[in-house]
């Protein structure tokens, strides 16, 4: 157990065909949205901003990849992406300054933010309507960063539970709770993500069927889905079928 100076370390050993899924899953989602097709990262470190690069499995769809707040600018004004993913801190500049000035530039701009600040500004983040919004803690755990970009992909917004927690240190929340995926429905929005029927969800997570059943109307109703095929069938077909 870690101490009071010893921070949790992050153990993904067991977790490999966990991580898949949400790998392929990030790059689906942003590609059966709807919304338009090419995106900008601005992503400091640069090991971070590499990683990233490797979730998409089109490269024509990325307008710019950069660790830095005007040379990102530069490939929104030019390239008009749907979708920014950046971080907090940046190379040069900070994200906080990108999304302002980039939806000034491109005003439907959605974007998806990763906190990596030890003492990230949530509360900033989230007057300026960022519809997707995690943090380092949160990667790795069921839904992850996933989840902030189906947010952003269908519209809506999604704070991460340790975005979440860190807003409430800093004053409080601003949205609906009864409209955020608990930890629960995190897991059972992977799963059907990934094709699992209810009763298939029931006995992974050693739910009964009407308790798995109502989950997922549950995260189908948050998520403002009306039906397990508009949630999920789009994205199956881009992973199954490898469909362009």
């Amino acid at each position: 157990m870690p101490t009071e100076n010893q921070p949790e370390i992050a153990d993904f050993t067991n977790r490999f065909n966990q991580l898949e899924p949400n790998r392929r899953m990030m790059a689906s989602w942003f590609l059966s949205s709807g919304i338009r097709l090419k995106f900008v990262f601005a992503i400091a470190p640069r090991l971070s901003l590499a990683f990233v690069c490797t979730l998409v499995h089109r490269n024509n769809l990325v307008v710019g990849a950069v660790t830095g707040e005007e040379a990102a600018l530069a490939y929104i004004a030019r390239g008009r992406p749907g979708l920014l993913i950046c971080s907090d801190l940046l190379e040069q500049g900070d994200g906080y300054s990108l999304v302002r000035r980039a939806r000034a530039v491109v005003a439907d701009l959605r974007v998806v933010m990763l906190m990596q600040s030890p003492t990230p500004d949530v509360r900033q983040a989230r007057a300026l309507k960022i519809e997707g919004i995690f943090c380092n803690a949160d990667i790795g755990k069921p839904g992850g960063g996933l989840q902030a970009v189906i947010a952003a992909c269908m519209g809506k917004t999604y704070l991460s539970p340790e975005a979440e927690r860190r807003l409430l240190e800093q004053g409080g929340l601003d949205e609906d709770p009864n409209l955020r995926l608990t930890p629960r429905e995190g897991e059972i929005l992977d799963l059907m993500i990934q094709g699992c029927s209810d009763r298939q969800i029931a006995e992974q997570l050693q739910l009964t069927y009407e308790t798995a059943r109502t989950y997922g109307k549950t995260v189908r109703r948050k998520l403002g889905a009306k039906s397990r095929l508009e949630l999920v069938g789009r994205a199956m077909d881009v992973v199954l079928g490898r469909r362009s």
